[in-house]
């Protein structure tokens, strides 16, 4: 029969009327065989309609089976399959009536089966019983009642859907209709009647939560509280303080089972609970029950700080994602250009504690070290101040060698916040406000961290769906500088957002950055050279006592924003090579300072443990390994050769003065020891002599006796 069909994305397809991943209407071809067609004439059809003969037969295979697209037939075969299969009916109403009359019988099959769905637990049914709280016909009521809970949270949207429901709110109104009926004839027992599915829903989450305890009212567990003794704690606590974190259900169980044994009494779980819910009880076992940093967020007492008093006393320093969709032009894999929608981009924030104002900011694809010194840099060059204290996190960025100099350098007091605590950064509280006051007013926000719970806090999913249509042809998303120009306003906007609101909503008081930028005494702005020093760092080695760094053959490699980088002194300003400043420096150790305000770092300063300034060192220059490459870099070959004639120089100058100090030596009268008449060494012994000697050692070593050249010579002319 006519059937609504979804085409499968990796079926072969020959339809303009539909497309793979497109739902279409489709017929058989026994169905077209049962209407007086024949199969010969179909299979010669749908090759001609392949090599595009004709056009009458779209169609789709799936596997051997092939399905005919209603829509693109022929008029004459769409009445004809009306009439013969359909009974004069057209056959997209047919179809659709087929399935309403399935999804109907499925619909009426389960709403039969739903009350026969109800499970009643024995274990509640014995827990129930063992209260002596209830006569029996109120158990058996509460224990369905639990039952129908257990149902109602079981129905999710996936198994509404396997039963043939179209969304899980029908198949909930019909559970609330039955389990209503069941309470209005007594059959089920709440502590309150339920009179709506918003109540029913309410109990299934706290009976998911709290288990059993939802159902038997607040008289529990007052009698079983003069049971408890010095043991029973003891037992209590040692079982809910375990990291595997047992229920209460299982506490209580683990407990009685061993009650009688013990010579303890016994305890209901409600009174369990309500002992070891008890705040001097609950603040020990739940650090080892939850973990430290869990403990410290929901026990610890919280500190009551006074507000910073002045602007620059402490700047807050973060980083998160920006939040903001945008669209970019890329390269597809045929090498064609389309639009596409984005959300890489990471934002880092400077902002002032006492004002709560964003006074710098940079953005980039990831959060590094550059883009912290691109944030400070921003900071200071706006408005020419520096701060007393600085906080920040214990993120890579933050931490490393090149901006943990920078701090440094900037700030009187730092020091990182305590892991995982976000209240001790008054940066994210800020960054929070400004996302869902400012950032929200933009069509492509794409909504608040993953933690929050609010919807308002979230993104309307179809706003962004419908934004991210047709990039091509509208300007529903901005380009990447547009979305850079966004956020600028939208950090303007929070800046200039006053102290309060009068009641039409409109701000009052001064403005966030008004009273930033007010003057107090003692504050000064820096000038043009104290901003220039004010990036200019001293990078320390880790590694050393005095944080040096040691010239060595490869000049000295520091890390600088997270990259590796050789720096030398050349000879000269138009030399790549470091031999006059390496014949008199190699080995000695410096104190590295940087300039931070560049974009990009070519040279350090090199000074003494004195602080004095040796020399300029410059970033070393890479040659290439193969001569292949070397086709983009005229000149590079002469570079080459030049160097490697200074390194034969290097070792033929250490010769010559070597033979100029030997001869001195010899004219004192000096002899040299312990040189066996080979010189000093392998180096300066000839090759055919250090040859010979070496031969004479390995022979001697595999035991093997050899003559000299002048030996067998003059046994040849005595034998003769």
């Amino acid at each position: 029969m006519p059937k609504y069909r979804n085409i499968p994305l990796n079926a072969n397809c020959y339809s303009e009327i539909g497309i793979p991943g497109e739902q279409v209407l489709c017929v058989t071809v026994p169905e077209l065989v049962e209407c007086g067609i024949s199969e010969g004439y179909l299979r010669k059809a749908f090759n001609q309609h392949r090599i595009g003969l004709v056009y009458c037969w779209p169609h789709h295979k799936e596997g051997r089976e092939v399905f005919i697209h209603f829509d693109g037939m022929a008029e004459k075969y769409k009445a004809l399959i009306n009439k013969v299969i359909c009974g004069d009916v057209d056959a997209h109403l047919w179809a659709e009536n087929k399935t309403a009359e399935e999804l109907d019988r499925k619909l009426t099959a389960l709403k039969r089966s739903l009350r026969t769905m109800v499970e009643i637990s024995v274990d509640e049914l014995t827990r129930l019983t063992e209260m002596q709280l209830f006569i029996p016909a109120d158990v058996q009521r509460i224990a369905r009642a639990a039952g129908w809970l257990r149902l109602w949270r079981r129905m999710d949207v996936k198994t509404a859907r396997q039963y043939g429901f179209t969304s899980v709110k029908e198949v909930q109104a019909e559970l609330f209709k039955q389990c209503l009926n069941e309470q209005i004839q007594g059959f089920v027992k709440f502590p309150k009647a339920i009179n709506n599915e918003r109540v029913l829903d309410r109990k299934a989450r706290e009976y998911d939560k709290d288990g059993l305890d939802c159902l038997i009212g607040g008289y529990f567990g007052n009698v079983n509280r003069e049971k408890m003794n010095g043991k029973t704690h003891a037992i209590l606590m040692a079982l809910v303080s375990e990291q595997v974190k047992y229920s209460f259900e299982d506490i209580g169980m683990f407990y009685n089972e061993q009650a009688n044994t013990l010579g303890l009494p016994k305890m209901t779980v409600s009174a369990i609970k309500q002992h070891l819910n008890t705040p001097k009880h609950k603040k020990v076992w739940y650090y080892m029950r939850h973990g430290k940093l869990v403990g410290d967020a929901d026990m610890q007492p919280m500190i009551d700080r006074a507000p910073v008093s002045r602007p620059d006393m402490l700047w807050s320093l973060d980083g998160t994602t920006m939040q903001l969709y945008y669209k970019k032009l890329v390269k597809d894999n045929k090498g064609r250009d389309k639009w596409v929608v984005m959300s890489d981009l990471y934002a880092y924030f400077v902002t002032d504690a006492c004002t709560g104002s964003i006074i710098g900011y940079s953005v980039a694809f990831s959060e590094s070290s550059g883009m912290v010194v691109e944030a400070l840099k921003n900071t200071v060059d706006t408005w020419g101040y520096k701060p007393y204290q600085m906080n920040y996190d214990n993120s890579s960025a933050n931490i490393s060698v090149t901006v943990k100099a920078l701090i440094n350098n900037m700030s009187h007091v730092n020091f990182p916040c305590t892991p995982y605590s976000g209240r001790s950064k008054s940066v994210e509280l800020v960054i929070g406000h400004f996302q869902q006051r400012e950032l929200r007013k933009f069509k492509n926000f794409k909504g608040g961290n993953i933690t929050v719970k609010s919807n308002n806090s979230t993104a309307n999913p179809e706003l962004l769906k419908e934004l991210s249509k047709n990039l091509e042809f509208t300007d529903s998303l901005p380009t990447e500088m547009q979305v850079l120009a966004e956020f600028k306003a939208g950090v303007d906007a929070w800046n200039s957002r006053g102290e309060g609101r009068d009641a039409y909503g409109a701000f009052i008081g001064k403005s966030k950055i008004e009273r930033y930028a007010e003057m107090f005494e003692g504050r000064v702005q820096l000038n043009y050279f104290e901003k220039l020093s004010l990036f200019m760092v001293e990078l320390k080695n880790q590694q050393h006592p005095f944080g040096e760094y040691e010239y060595r053959q490869k000049g000295i490699e520091v890390s600088i924003r997270g990259e590796k980088m050789k720096f030398i002194v050349p000879d000269n300003e138009s030399s790549a090579m470091d031999f006059q400043f390496s014949r008199e420096h190699l080995g000695h150790t410096f104190k590295v300072f940087v300039n931070l305000r560049a974009s990009e770092v070519k040279w350090i300063e090199l000074r003494d443990r004195n602080g004095k300034k040796v020399a300029d060192a410059y970033e070393k220059e890479k040659f290439a390994a193969c001569v292949a490459d070397r086709k983009d870099k005229p000149g590079e070959m002469s570079k080459v050769h030049y160097f490697i004639e200074q390194q034969k120089n290097c070792y033929e100058s250490s010769k010559t003065e070597m033979e100029r100090q030997r001869e001195i030596a010899t004219q004192t009268g000096f002899k040299a020891t312990g040189t066996d008449g080979y010189g000093f060494g392998w180096w300066d012994t000839p090759k055919s002599v250090e040859n010979a000697r070496n031969n004479r050692i390995e022979d001697e070593r595999n035991g093997i006796v050899t003559k000299s050249r002048e030996e067998i010579e003059m046994e040849a002319a005595l034998n003769s």
